[in-house]
């Protein structure tokens, strides 16, 4: 049976939705290689203690995504002997005939969890088969416990049923997958490095990674649709509204005598490709180990990204909770030539050893943090509190949340659904706090503060407005000149205004002050349209998505009903007039041929 999104049911109606869906709107029109997000290492996640479980794999995958997290490293082992992609990284024997001799039972723990051991044997071998508390057989093979049949087509179920329930714009994120490779050891040499992988014992075309994923194609941006995309700008990344363009301030274009433009390592937009294009989903080839070097990655694949393609790493060296090297900010830079952070991913950020769960989870919090603040997307690469997330998702749920670089935890407060949907959100706005390091919070738009305020077009230069005025003075009038109120779009340019504003002697604020003006700043982002819906563009701008989300998505569900009941009613009476029509050609279609009467063909 195939495994399904099934996460835990407290995770269903996640309650950070607005901030979701408003971190995501305003980096909307940057490059997808310049978005920070979240990491996480499935080894670690859901196999950290060791047992490769198929049902709690599943629970655990479907947390992490119902969790929010957006990239995924995944260690695959190729099997010989099944021939199959295993998360395992022992074949289980598939040749031996298994007959149970004995079924004396024990006691056996592994990591967190405790199984009773039956020992049997076989004609030409032994093994040792676990029976969990939830009735899964698992079988010991060294210091793992593996189920038969846990391999790749399992995750590519459950990511294909995840797509399939978060349908509407207001969950749609693109998530990236780098598959690591590896050879899995024999269950006689659990042991030994794996045996070189070579000639017949190399997958199929049948049985290559592109070929299983091959399920998911039509959520799939390749490396062709790129290719293609980057040849022609003026027929697609610069053919669509303007809301979905990518900022030309992060690529560089060619343009030709014809005005063709083109570029050469430029990415789309987020928007262009989550909703313009409704893609999902981007794969790339990570780590390959020696003895799977005689894998062709390229050959006849057209979905996954070759390696490095998604994927620069970034050491990192931690003091305390900041880093001492690694971090993007570079106060002299103005420009992305300066701070080049395309596809930044953090070496596994360094875990504490916390006895005490609150002092652990906040310690992290305050390091992943300070990573996504240095414009680097945090690696999780070890199981948390010693608990992998099937088990308790809580220090993973923290962990994603803190790779939030926009809201201030709680914020934006006021999200909830109200029962008018056209009700405006109570004049909400959201300012920049300097005493919560720099994140955003909502307060009313007719308070007096200063604005924050891009210089021209430059991505990390910032002025500030020298006197305080409401929300709607300070954009329509009262930026310097060549300026005008705006809002981070990144983590980095977030990084750069919260520096900026820090500089006493040029802006006058003070972190520290009890004056809210000293330590508050007006960024472009307002609720003032519709409730829930957080956009930029000025007091008078327009919510795209005309109403609430949850109103939203009941609005999808009503048209998709009545567009099916529209269908099954002109179907009807298609087959109502198509009926009648051959019963009028029966009638005239008989014929007597030799004394037999035959059907005639209706014309």
């Amino acid at each position: 049976m195939s495994l399904s999104y099934d996460p835990d049911s407290s995770l269903v109606d996640i309650t950070w939705e607005a901030a979701f869906v408003s971190q995501r709107d305003v980096a909307g029109q940057i490059p997808i290689n310049f978005v920070t997000t979240s990491a996480v290492c499935l080894r670690s996640a859901c196999f950290g203690n060791n047992v490769f479980d198929r049902d709690l794999a599943g629970r655990c995958i479907s947390n992490l995504l119902a969790l929010g997290y957006r990239r995924f490293i995944v260690d695959l082992y190729w099997s010989v002997e099944s021939r199959t992609w295993n998360f395992c990284p022992v074949s289980i024997p598939s040749d031996v005939q298994v007959v149970t001799i004995s079924s004396t039972s024990t006691s056996m723990t592994t990591g967190t969890s405790t199984a009773s051991t039956t020992t049997v044997a076989a004609a030409q071998g032994s093994a040792t088969v676990i029976s969990n508390s939830s009735g899964s057989q698992l079988y010991a093979l060294g210091p793992y416990l593996c189920s038969d049949g846990l391999n790749l087509s399992d995750m590519v179920d459950i990511f294909e049923d995840f797509f399939k329930s978060t349908a509407s714009q207001l969950n749609i994120y693109t998530r990236y997958v780098s598959f690591n490779l590896h050879a899995a050891t024999t269950a006689t040499a659990v042991n030994r490095p794996a045996s070189k992988v070579s000639g017949a014992d190399l997958p199929s075309i049948p049985e290559r990674i592109d070929s299983l994923v091959d399920r998911l194609y039509s959520y799939i941006y390749t490396p062709s649709q790129l290719a293609d995309e980057r040849s022609n700008l003026n027929d697609s990344w610069y053919k669509v509204d303007d809301g979905y363009e990518p900022i030309t301030e992060y690529i560089t274009i060619d343009e030709d005598e014809d005005g063709k433009q083109s570029t050469t390592d430029g990415w789309p937009s987020t928007k262009y490709v989550q909703l313009a294009k409704e893609r999902r989903l981007l794969l790339e080839y990570g780590s390959v180990d020696p003895q799977m070097e005689d894998y062709n990655m390229t050959e006849k694949d057209e979905i996954i990204f070759p390696q490095g393609s998604l994927t620069t790493t970034i050491p990192i060296t931690v003091s305390g909770e900041g880093l001492e090297s690694g971090c993007y900010y570079n106060a002299d830079a103005s420009g992305i030539s300066q701070v080049n952070s395309s596809w930044a991913v953090s070496s596994p950020v360094p875990v504490s050893n916390d006895t005490v769960k609150t002092q652990f989870m906040r310690r992290l919090s305050d390091l992943i943090t300070n990573v996504t603040a240095c414009g680097l997307t945090p690696t999780i690469n070890n199981t948390l509190f010693n608990a992998t997330a099937d088990k308790d998702f809580e220090p993973y749920k923290n962990a994603t949340r803190a790779a939030m670089w926009a809201w201030a935890l709680g914020e934006p407060r006021g999200s909830e659904v109200t029962d008018d949907i056209d009700q405006p959100g109570r004049d909400r706005c959201a300012v920049m706090d300097l005493s919560l390091g720099g994140h955003w919070r909502v307060i009313n738009c007719a308070e007096k503060r200063r604005g924050a305020c891009r210089v021209g077009n430059d991505l990390f230069t910032w002025k500030l407005t020298s006197t305080e005025h409401i929300y709607s003075d300070v954009y329509h009038q009262g930026c310097p000149e060549n300026s005008s109120l705006a809002v981070p779009r990144t983590a980095l340019e977030n990084t750069y205004l919260y520096w900026h504003a820090l500089d006493k002697a040029a802006s006058g604020m003070d972190p520290n002050s009890s004056d809210p003006s000293k330590r508050e700043l007006w960024i472009d982002f307002n609720c003032l349209d519709v409730a829930s819906c957080w956009i930029t563009g000025g007091p008078d701008a327009n919510c795209p998505y005309a109403s609430d989300p949850q109103q939203l998505q009941k609005r999808t569900v009503l048209v998709a009903a009545i567009a099916g009941i529209v269908i099954c009613i002109i179907t009807a009476l298609t087959l109502f007039v198509k009926c009648n029509t051959n019963r009028r050609n029966s009638r005239r279609g008989k014929r007597v041929i030799q004394g037999w009467e035959y059907e005639g063909v209706p014309s």
